[in-house]
Formats: structure tokens, sequence, C-alpha cells
């Protein structure tokens, strides 16, 4: 269509060490709205230079995907209706996934010794800890791959229905991978019963503590 894309590529870091990464496998394209041109009188024209749907919502010429089974109409595609354009124009789909995840493991491979060390000082059990990154890819002419950006906390706003049904499965599987669960009131009441009294009892041996170094 002669239009500037990228793709949406989510990744879910459960641990670095060792580096535990889980890549879904549905995401984004996302097209600017103006026809791809170097000539340098349109060099400042956002909407032919930058694919961002903050910004491209705002042109003129933006058509947004109002229905989940035409998921190939408007400046925004699911990834399966990328790879079903990439199949159709004669190029290899898992091909191009197979180097994008590949680009997503160096990616992270890169950062993994200084986040690995943060996490140590900052936690004392790293297993709790997890992070949902928006891998930002452009893919080239010869459907080689080449990372543009990544988002720490992408954006889960739905303002489509491709939006919803993407981001709500993309949350569900990462809820379940982490092991975030929805427990009953008499769960969550419970677990705080528990808390307070634990901390009822921390703070009485403190104070038992505190009187016998008085007294001493």
């Amino acid at each position: 269509q002669g239009l500037k894309f990228d793709l949406r590529i989510y990744v879910l870091v459960t641990q670095y060490e060792p580096l535990r990464a889980y890549i879904y496998r549905e995401g984004l394209a996302r097209f600017a709205s103006t026809s791809y041109s170097t000539d340098e009188a349109g060099l400042s024209d956002v909407y032919r230079h930058l694919t961002n749907y903050s910004i491209n919502k705002h042109s003129p010429n933006f058509c947004e995907n109002t229905e989940v089974g035409q998921d190939n109409h408007g400046h925004k595609w699911s990834l399966s209706a990328f790879n079903r354009h990439v199949k159709w124009v004669g190029g290899d789909p898992k091909l191009v996934w197979h180097r994008i995840m590949d680009l997503c493991v160096k990616t992270l491979l890169a950062v993994e010794p200084l986040i690995a060390n943060r996490t140590r000082k900052t936690v004392d059990n790293p297993g709790v800890c997890f992070e949902l990154y928006g891998f930002d890819v452009l893919v080239d002419d010869c459907l080689k791959p080449w990372i543009l950006e990544v988002n720490l906390s992408p954006s889960m706003m739905a303002e489509s229905p491709l939006d919803w049904q993407i981001k709500s499965s993309l949350l569900s599987d990462a809820f379940n991978l982490v092991g975030v669960s929805n427990p009953d009131l008499r769960t969550v009441r419970a677990a705080k019963v528990r808390n307070q009294v634990a901390q009822a009892r921390a703070a009485h041996r403190k104070m038992l503590l505190e009187r016998g170094s008085f007294t001493g």
C-alpha cells in the first residue's frame, strides 16, 4: 500500500536468572496514514514517517478497524493478518517469525546482566517480578526485521474491537503465566486477617524485646 509500518510484538519476561521469556504469537501491525516518501518536502510529516497509533488516529486519512473479523482493514492490522499478507505476496511468514524471535531473544540477552543485577539489589526473591515489553519491529523489503525500540509497560488501551480482542487475550495469558488468580472474597479477607495477626505478633515481640533491653 506504500505505507510505512511496524509490528508491535509483546514479550513477557518472568525472570532473568536464568532468562525466561514468552513471546506472544499475536500482535499488531501499525501503519502510517500517508504514503511513504523520502522527499525533502515531506520529511516533517509525522503521518508519513511515524507509525504510532496515538499520532495517526488524528490524521484525516486514518481508517480505524471496526470489525474483528476484518483484521486486515484500516491502518491497524493483527499480526495474523500481516502473516497472511506475507504469504500472499510470496514470502515465508514462518521465516519472518523465527527472525523476529531471534531478534527479541538477543535484545533481552544484551540487557540481562544489568537487569539481573538491579533485580538482586532491589528484591529478595526475583521470582516475584515480571515485565511485559512491547517490541517495535520494522520489517524491510527483504523481510528482515529490525528492532526500533522496546517499550516498558506498553499501553493496554483498547480503542477498537481488534485492540480489545488482542490485548484482553494477551493480558489473560500473561496473568495465567505469572500465577495471578482471581480468589473469592473469603480468601482475600482471610489473607488480610492473617497479615494483621502476623503484624500484631511482630509488634508485640518488638515491644517485649525493647522492655527487656530497658530493664537490663
